[in-house]
C-alpha cells in the first residue's frame, strides 16, 4: 500500500516508464516502499548513498551530480534536508525536475484515474547500480528485471535458501550486496526473514552484528572482508558476552578483495 502511494505521488509529478529516479535515503522501512513505488510507477531506481552527517549534504550532492546527470535523473527522492539543498544541482543535471521527500509522495491525493501499476517485461530496466567511484569516476550498470531474477535464482539455488532462514544484515540498501543479496533476494523473492540494521550501528559497534545474529537466531549473513576483520580486532570479549552463533550456517564475503587470513581469524575467534 505504501509503495502504491509512492507510485501515485510520482505519477502526479510526471514520472513514467523508463524515467530515472534517484534515491538518497537511509536504510529504513521508507527505503523499501520508496524503491518499490518507483518500480510500480514504471520508473528506474538509481540508489546513491546518503551522507553520514547532515552538514555534508551540500558537498555530498555536488559529488553525486555526475551520477545524477549520467543517469538522466528526472527526480531525486531524499530526506527533507537533502531537498533543501538540492537546488545546487539545477545547473549540473539538466534533466532533473526537482527533489521530493517520501513523505510528500505518500501525502499526495489519491487519484483513481491514474494509470495502473506498471507491469514490466524481462528486458525492462529494473535499476541502475553505480560503482563507488573509489578508483575513478562512478560507472553505472544497467540491470534488467530478467537479469536480476536470474542472478537471484542462482544465488538462492547455491545457498539453498527458504522461508525458514533468517538473514541478518547491516549492509546498506544503496549497495548491490545489501539491496540485491539481502533484500531483493533473501527477503523478497525467497521469503526469508530479514533483520535489517543501520550500517552506522555496525561501524560504531561491530559487536552489534554478532548480538543481532544471536538475538534473532540468524542463519545467513553477508559482509565485505573488512567487516570480518573489524569483528576480530574490535570486539572485546567482555562486550561480546555469551552469544550463540550455532544457527549461522552460511556467511558471505565479497564486494572487495577477500583475505583468507581474515576468514580464518574470524572462524577461530568466534567458533
Amino acid at each position: 500500500e505504501g509503495a502504491r502511494n509512492i507510485a501515485n505521488g510520482l505519477w502526479r509529478l510526471g514520472v513514467g516508464h523508463g524515467d530515472s529516479v534517484a534515491l538518497m535515503l537511509p536504510s529504513d522501512r521508507t527505503y523499501f516502499i520508496t524503491f518499490m513505488g518507483v518500480l510500480l510507477a514504471g520508473g528506474v531506481p538509481v540508489p546513491i548513498y546518503p551522507p553520514v552527517r547532515p552538514s555534508q549534504l551540500e558537498s555530498h550532492l555536488r559529488r553525486h551530480a555526475r551520477i545524477l546527470d549520467n543517469a538522466q535523473t528526472k527526480r531525486l527522492i531524499t530526506v527533507a534536508q537533502g531537498k533543501l539543498v538540492s537546488g545546487i544541482l539545477s545547473g549540473h543535471v539538466p534533466t532533473l525536475e526537482g527533489a521530493v521527500t517520501p513523505e510528500e509522495l505518500l501525502d499526495a491525493p489519491l487519484d483513481g484515474a491514474l494509470a495502473a501499476a506498471f507491469n514490466p517485461v524481462p528486458e525492462d530496466t529494473a535499476l541502475i547500480q553505480y560503482t563507488s567511484g573509489s578508483t575513478g569516476d562512478p560507472k553505472g550498470v544497467v540491470l534488467s528485471h530478467g537479469q536480476l531474477l536470474a542472478n537471484i535464482r542462482a544465488m538462492g539455488e547455491g545457498i539453498g535458501i527458504d522461508d525458514e532462514d533468517v538473514f541478518v544484515s547491516w549492509l546498506p540498501l544503496y549497495h548491490d550486496m545489501g539491496l540485491i543479496g539481502a533484500w531483493l533476494g533473501s527477503g523478497l523473492c525467497f521469503g526469508a526473514h530479514l533483520v535489517l540494521m543501520s550500517p552506522v550501528t555496525f561501524l560504531r559497534r561491530p559487536v552489534s552484528w554478532l548480538h543481532a545474529m544471536d538475538r534473532y537466531r540468524g542463519t545467513l549473513s553477508a559482509a565485505p572482508n573488512f567487516a570480518y576483520e573489524m569483528a576480530v580486532h574490535r570486539v572485546r570479549d567482555e562486550e561480546l558476552g555469551p552469544v550463540d552463533l550455532t544457527p549461522w550456517r552460511m556467511a558471505f564475503n565479497g564486494a572487495e578483495p577477500v583475505s583468507a587470513s581474515a576468514i580464518e581469524a574470524f572462524c577461530e575467534r568466534f567458533s
